[in-house]
């Protein structure tokens, strides 16, 4: 094996050193140059003037900044001295005028969109950077040995191997500046330019510089509307505070372009489904006073009268099949609402399609109920294709004219009132395929001493009983083998596993007795869920769980997400056990409380409020959580004649638990450039047992410590309180708590291309509620509070592929509570001690 692997790396090297023989520009077109990236952005500030004018390769005029003026660069688009030198950006300052708060922001922002423009990825980029390139060209090595060659090998390794080069010329510097120039001009640098110098590198290759000189911005100094009809004027008057276009702002025209885009759903909220963002023009004035711009609004000349009506919502037409090949045949027909379906029976229920149309006949026409209607459909998730018309009802002959004979038949035979300011609603919809089915590989490894395959299944049927409803069925297994070369008399081929099955149901609705599904004209879902689980963990115990639950969620916006779960019921019994595991229990009452038999009814409500991050600069997203379990058991008891503070209360044989649980949970993002913001966390949770246990179950217990939490440390190595756990391969299972208070903070910013770094700081841990004698120190205590917090830093990459962010995180420890350590806040042994890497998928919080 290992000479085969010998015979490997020896052929790579000689393949890389055959290459690297290779000249990356001997076959470029002639007189082409290849383009090695960008040397520089540079930034010019406002008031200085060029020194010299040169000429580069290509005849491209560059004006070059006297250097006594200090013209400092901004290497990646950097704003640092765009304006003078850096402390005078720091302060607000450039050349001689202060730097106001528009200006920067419209300056950071045309900076954006500038380099966005300029910066090309050259060949063999570092992770897609403009800048940096990998030291090995493999793919031009490849192109320049095997282009136009015969051979069928030559061409194989073309084919794998070769990129394409890219050219100063495919680049097209001159229409780049053009571009960045006029992204200058939209965002108010009116005098605003861009220029290129091409720098030689080497033979046939050159670098790019590009000197941006913004200018001073011109801002915002009247606003004005006129013009618009009487309704739509009242509208602009009481929604001005939404307007985009503000007093002292930057002159942008993005930002018009958003206004725009704000009058017209504005108004085709109130009824004017013809109005259009283009229905509105404007005027800018820029001669009145110098760098100030008198806007005015107003509508574009010639509009169609169509735009200047309201509009009401007449009927519904549905056309619904079960493929594009079918053809509907069938009708549906009551109260305004046409089902023209395929087969003999409707694909989907009436009440579906009534539940998920947010329009309301003879109501006017809103642009949030098309939006709305649109969404609601479409989280059903049972449809392959679905498209949304209005028509206007003029006659029944634009009625024909407009639609497809095949995807509405006998339209002729369906009452169409008259109506000259009524829209009729169409929908045309085609149902996904009813099947599908997963297979998901994974191998996963566990607390460094366990590895095993895992396997999982599942099958899913939609639209179940024709009211979108998705049935369910997974089931899943893993296996595990130990891998620190222990030697033990449990470490024999057949090691630990897991089986389990789970069936569930979901309905697009509230399925509750009593309750109208029409009353609910928002997104709302049940869930009903069944499972079953067999683990066998090989010398220490075979345990079985299941449990019921019932879900209910929904939403009335966008920002706020509510989750109920009524009733859930959770039973596990130890089928076998070890003399080992039952020393391990017997040491430890409160681990043996929580893993026992039991029973665990609970109720469980989350609320969920996040803020999109397209809308809001510094998004938030904060979310709630309240469990309580065994209360209901433990009242019913009660009116039966057991105390509540009696122990041990008993349902079908087993103690149930009883315990509130409370967790709370809030990110920020401070977003400060394109490429870089701060994003912190702060969580705390209480989880307090009383009544029938004094110990909640083991997995509802707090734990700090690893890949998501505080990297410095591994998992459940942290706590409780200062407590010392004596390292063993059982020691996580005494570190988890009733109490937890966690908080973070994380610098991330683009490296290069693809490429992210971060630099984060993390700290918390874990209490008990009650005192223990056998983990001393772990209680809450307000005077050692702040000694008892773990404090850790670190740094990680992030390699963003868009679909996947693969995170390696290094982690340095700080402080640690526990009490073993040497004195001093930095009470960490050895520095090689206090050191954890984590490799991970997605970001941490």
């Amino acid at each position: 094996m290992r000479r085969h692997l010998h015979l490997f790396l020896l052929g790579l090297l000689l393949l890389s050193l055959t290459l690297a023989g290779c000249s990356t520009t001997s076959h470029l077109p002639e007189g082409e140059t290849l383009y090695t990236g960008i040397h520089q952005i540079t930034y010019l500030g406002q008031g200085q003037k060029p020194k010299k004018i040169a000429r580069d390769t290509t005849g491209v005029i560059i004006s070059i900044a006297d250097a006594a003026k200090r013209v400092d660069n901004l290497l990646h688009g950097s704003l640092e001295g765009a304006f003078g030198s850096a402390d005078s950006l720091k302060t607000g300052r450039h050349s001689e005028t202060k730097l106001s708060k528009a200006e920067a922001q419209a300056l950071e922002t045309a900076a954006e969109e500038v380099n966005a423009v300029l910066e090309i990825a050259p060949n063999n980029s570092l992770f897609g950077s403009a800048y940096h390139r990998t030291p090995f060209p493999i793919g031009l090595w490849a192109y320049n040995r095997y282009v136009n060659k015969p051979s069928g090998f030559a061409k194989w390794m073309y084919r794998s191997f070769a990129s394409e080069p890219v050219l100063i010329t495919s680049v097209n510097p001159a229409t780049r500046i053009k571009v960045a120039t006029n992204t200058l001009h939209n965002y108010g640098f009116f005098h605003g330019n861009v220029k290129y110098v091409i720098e030689p590198k080497g033979n046939r290759k050159a670098k790019m510089n590009y000197f941006v000189t913004p200018g001073r911005v011109f801002t915002l100094d009247s606003i004005a509307y006129r013009d618009f009809p009487p309704v739509a004027d009242s509208l602009i008057r009481h929604s001005r505070r939404e307007s985009f276009l503000r007093k002292g702002d930057a002159f942008s025209v993005a930002k018009l372009t958003s206004e725009q885009s704000r009058l017209e759903k504005l108004f085709r909220n109130d009824g004017y489904y013809f109005y259009r963002a283009n229905s509105a023009t404007y005027k800018a004035d820029t001669l009145v006073r110098p760098y100030k711009v008198q806007l005015v609004m107003q509508p574009k000349e010639g509009l169609p009268p169509l735009s200047r009506e309201r509009w009401y919502i007449g009927n519904t037409y549905i056309t619904v099949r079960n493929s594009d090949q079918q053809q509907a045949t069938n009708i549906w027909s009551r109260h305004g609402l046409n089902i023209i379906y395929s087969g003999s029976k409707i694909p989907l229920r009436p009440i579906v399609w009534m539940q998920n149309i947010a329009h309301r006949p003879h109501s006017l026409y809103r642009q949030d109920d098309q939006e709305k209607t649109q969404e609601m459909l479409s989280s059903l998730g049972i449809f392959s294709s679905l498209s949304l018309s209005y028509q206007r009802r003029d006659s029944l002959a634009l009625l024909r004219d407009s639609t497809s004979t095949a995807a509405r038949p006998n339209l002729r035979d369906l009452t169409v009132k008259s109506g000259q300011d009524t829209l009729d609603l169409y929908i045309d919809a085609v149902l996904d395929k009813p099947y599908t089915s997963d297979i998901e590989v994974n191998v996963t490894e566990k607390n460094g001493d366990r590895l095993g395959p895992g396997l999982t299944f599942s099958l899913q049927r939609k639209n179940a009983f024709r009211g979108a409803e998705l049935l369910n069925f997974k089931l899943y297994g893993n296996y595990e083998w130990r891998i620190n070369g222990e030697n033990t008399r449990h470490n024999s081929l057949f090691n630990s596993y897991e089986i389990g099955t789970q069936i569930s149901a979901d309905y697009p609705y509230i399925v509750f007795p009593g309750i109208n599904r029409r009353t609910f004209r928002f997104p709302t879902a049940t869930s009903f869920s069944l499972t079953a689980d067999w683990l066998n963990r090989a010398g220490y115990f075979n345990l079985f769980s299941s449990g019921i639950d019932v879900t209910y969620s929904w939403h009335r916006n966008t920002t706020s997400r509510h989750q109920l779960i009524p009733f859930s019921f959770k039973y596990d019994k130890l089928i076998s056990s070890t003399h080992e595991f039952d020393s391990i229990m017997s040491a430890n009452p409160a681990l043996y409380s929580s893993m026992r038999d039991r029973f665990v009814p609970s109720m469980q409500y989350t609320y969920t409020y996040m803020e999109s991050a397209t809308v809001h600069r510094n998004p938030l997203w904060w979310q709630l959580s309240v469990k309580e379990a065994g209360n209901i058991t433990s009242g019913i008891y009660a009116l039966c004649g057991r105390k509540l503070s009696e122990k041990n209360k008993n349902l079908f044989h087993n103690p149930f638990a009883q315990y509130v649980k409370v967790t709370s949970e809030l990110h920020n993002t401070f977003r400060i450039d394109r490429t870089s913001q701060i994003v912190t966390r702060l969580m705390g949770g209480i989880i307090y047992s009383y009544g029938n246990t004094d110990y909640a179950p083991y997995s509802d217990q707090f734990f700090v410590g690893g890949a998501n939490s505080i990297r410095a440390f591994q998992i459940r190595t942290i706590g409780p309180g200062h407590y010392y756990t004596p390292k063993s391969k059982y020691s996580y299972m005494d570190q988890t708590g009733d109490i937890k208070l966690e908080a973070n903070a994380e610098y991330r910013f683009q490296l290069f291309g693809s490429l992210h770094g971060a630099l984060f700081v993390d700290a918390g841990n874990v209490w008990l509620l009650r005192d223990n004698d056998l983990r001393p120190g772990g209680t809450f205590q307000l005077k050692h509070f702040l000694s008892d917090i773990a404090l850790g830093t670190g740094c990680g990459l992030r390699y963003d592929m868009d679909f996947l962010v693969l995170r390696l995180d290094l982690g340095i420890a700080i402080h640690d509570p526990a009490d073993n350590h040497r004195s001093g806040y930095y009470n960490i042994k050895k520095f090689t001690d206090g050191l954890a890497l984590h490799f991970a998928i997605g970001y941490p919080f």
